[in-house]
């Protein structure tokens, strides 16, 4: 595994993926092919001596680093994101983290997800597709409504693999809505995934965490395993 460390780096490309979040693809000057975990993250330094954690949503080591920043609440290192343009020097520090895909894993693997905690999962999700072991992939992604929905693309391609599928939930709708769009909180779409064999990896906001976690360990389930990132937003 590389060991974190201050790196160059120069921001490549930059887009609102949504009202409410950022995506940056960042070259690091010092390391032609930058490795890293799937499910790991960098440091990037958004002031003299301030520092903002990021997971890297990169499909797989070796290239760009891509990230997803929530900069549609103003915050230090939302502020500083949105200044940065193509062609901007940064400095960040990484790869870091212990948040990675388990092998071998187990015959379903489970992605629970809100706002940018479905960044590490990119590249986590793609190992599980692949992963021979693996019979079946599910993601539950939240956001509030369909308008911040991102990442969908990334999704669709999963889905062409024929063992990946994923539903979205959003938390501000009610009423209908047409898969893969449901209304309420990610974890009201999880106790139909509460079966045997299981993998669960949860990402995103401590409550949702500690809330799936609970629902998990009250299923009686025997044969599972259950992998956790929390955050708050990083502001």
């Amino acid at each position: 595994m590389v060991a974190p460390k201050m790196r160059k780096g120069t921001i490549m490309d930059k887009k609102e993926v949504s009202p409410m979040i950022t995506w940056l693809k960042i070259r690091c000057s010092d390391e032609k092919n930058f490795d890293f975990r799937p499910g790991q993250f960098i440091n990037l330094q958004v002031s003299e001596d301030s520092y903002r954690s990021y997971s890297i949503c990169s499909d797989k080591p070796g290239g760009d680093i891509e990230l997803v920043a929530l900069t549609g609440v103003p915050g230090l290192g939302a502020n500083y994101i949105k200044n940065l343009q193509k062609g901007s020097p940064v400095s960040f520090v990484g790869p870091s983290g212990r948040f990675f895909y388990h092998v071998p894993a187990r015959k379903r693997v489970i992605f629970l997800a809100t706002s940018t905690g479905i960044a590490p999962f990119i590249p986590m999700m793609k190992l599980a597709v692949g992963d021979k072991e693996v019979e079946a992939v599910t993601l539950i992604f939240g956001v509030r409504n369909e308008e911040e929905v991102f990442f969908e693309d990334k999704f669709k391609k999963l889905e062409k693999s024929g063992k990946f599928k994923y539903l979205i939930s959003l938390s501000g709708v009610y009423g209908d809505l047409k898969p893969p769009y449901y209304p309420g909180r990610v974890t009201a779409l999880l106790p139909e995934y509460l079966k045997e064999g299981t993998d669960f990896y949860l990402c995103g906001n401590m409550d949702m965490i500690r809330d799936a976690f609970e629902i998990i360990k009250g299923a009686g389930l025997s044969d599972f395993a259950i992998y956790t990132e929390s955050f708050n937003p990083n502001l």
